[in-house]
């Protein structure tokens, strides 16, 4: 597994949770040079060879974000397919990664598919979708299992959009978004989605207590962030 340059890594999709990204960077900011070494070094982003020998980035979006914010040059990749040799033309390797769900083709609303050719150049172009971070926040606590199944966040990120959980407040009723996204996530309407699973009365209120207490420290960050530019 060798390192590459951050910024020649090509996203396949359009948005990642801006608000996952800072509260991982709070975290990440505290270690030392040497951690942060360790950090890259034991998780690589995993990537398929295209086109032009052109690495595009199949999982860790968020990760590759917060390498970027740390001001990290380069990381360690890993490449799970290459199909460089398979001399695919545009149209049939976009087809390939949309049809093996290496690819995400759906905007920062939830809308698509959309055309390859809008998809970023490199991971500064990525979007903010906010009930990407929701979903992360409601995972994190237990309000649904984490799953193998490629963006499975974003199918419960539309799944939470659906319900306008920030369309009165906007981001600033995230502590109650989120509450409020652990009743939906353990409601009958979330059955289908990956990951889905039933909390009894306790767990479920322990869920909501700490997600709204993560969702208002969230956004008490973001504020002094702010502030301070």
């Amino acid at each position: 597994m060798k390192k590459r340059n951050l910024l020649s890594l090509k996203p396949t999709q359009f948005a990642v949770g801006m608000l996952e990204v800072d509260e991982k960077l709070k975290t990440h900011r505290k270690l030392s040079k040497k951690q942060l070494r360790v950090l890259v070094d034991e998780n690589p982003i995993p990537v398929v060879r295209g086109p032009e020998k052109n690495l595009y980035v199949v999982d860790g979006h968020h990760f590759l974000c917060v390498c970027y914010c740390l001001g990290l040059k380069k990381v360690r990749v890993q490449i799970i397919k290459d199909v460089y040799k398979k001399n695919f033309s545009y149209g049939d390797f976009w087809k390939w990664m949309y049809k093996t769900r290496n690819s995400y083709p759906y905007c920062q609303f939830g809308e698509g598919p959309r055309d390859a050719i809008y998809l970023p150049n490199d991971i500064r172009g990525v979007a903010d979708d906010p009930y990407r971070s929701i979903a992360w926040f409601v995972r994190k606590a237990g309000g649904f299992k984490n799953t193998d199944k490629n963006f499975a966040e974003f199918e419960w990120a539309n799944f939470f959009r659906s319900k306008g959980l920030l369309a009165q407040k906007g981001k600033a009723g995230l502590p109650e978004a989120l509450v409020e996204a652990v009743k939906l996530a353990q409601s009958e309407e979330a059955r289908h989605l990956p990951g889905f699973g039933k909390l009894n009365l306790q767990e479920k209120e322990k869920v909501k207590k700490e997600v709204k207490a993560k969702g208002k420290k969230a956004l008490a960050s973001q504020k002094l962030a702010t502030e301070s530019l």
